[in-house]
């Protein structure tokens, strides 16, 4: 297909998201059994089969969990982004505060990455080193300090089950600097992840320090979101 009708196909689409959102791109990976760019309101969005990974739902939800914790006011030097997905966090750091500080991200899908690249303008962000690997090898293996770090690696809708474990959690904690903090998403659809959350917190609260619990979003599908932040007390929150 000629180079300039795809740019007018892509172009329609936009124009016509302002009406019905549009699939743009479909694709899939080892990692990921459905990928796919979706134009809405002349925004794109990546989602996979049952979850928004980026620019969505999920970019939401991380808007109203920073606001709460007052992160366009914190003093934050690096970042550490676990399931990087298209930039939305990134992209709320850097675009949406105007915060200068250096990005570290880990996908492993190189799939994801290169739709990153297609429709999300990966280069917009300064400073960022973005690492193409496994999150849990590239966390045991990483020597550095994060003054902020945000988990949120998926398989669709679910953590992978060794990310929920002890050593994770515990090699999780020995990244965040002294004033860091720590936000740990889960999707919690069902009543085994409801358990799984609920000994995740006991193991953030054990092995990093005091830790609030936040959920955001209605029945039957929520974001559980676990904050770690060694500036404050903790406070059981639950927004609507």
């Amino acid at each position: 297909m000629d180079a300039r009708f795809k740019t007018f196909l892509i172009f329609k689409k936009r124009i016509s998201s302002f009406f019905r959102p549009q699939s743009v791109e479909k694709s899939k990976s080892e990692i990921s059994p459905m990928l796919e760019v979706i134009c809405c309101k002349g925004k794109y969005m990546l989602d996979s089969g049952r979850a928004n990974y980026s620019f969505g739902g999920l970019h939401y939800v991380m808007q109203q969990v920073f606001a709460k914790y007052e992160i366009k006011d914190r003093e934050i030097k690096n970042t550490l982004l676990l399931g990087f997905g298209a930039g939305s966090v990134a992209s709320i750091l850097q675009k949406e505060y105007k915060k200068k500080l250096k990005i570290v991200g880990v996908e492993k899908d190189p799939v994801v990455v290169d739709l990153a690249k297609k429709y999300f303008s990966l280069g917009k962000f300064k400073d960022l080193e973005l690492y193409t690997e496994d999150a849990f090898d590239f966390v045991r293996n990483c020597n550095n300090k994060f003054d902020m770090i945000v988990m949120d690696v998926f398989v669709d809708v679910n953590v992978p089950d060794k990310f929920l474990e002890k050593e994770f959690i515990s090699s999780l904690g020995n990244l965040l600097s002294v004033k860091g903090i720590l936000f740990f998403n889960l999707v919690v659809y069902a009543e085994r992840i409801r358990d799984k959350g609920n000994l995740l917190f006991n193991y953030m609260n054990e092995l990093i320090g005091n830790t609030d619990w936040m959920r955001l979003n209605e029945h039957p599908t929520e974001n559980w979101i676990f904050v770690t932040d060694k500036t404050k007390k903790p406070e059981s929150s639950f927004l609507e």
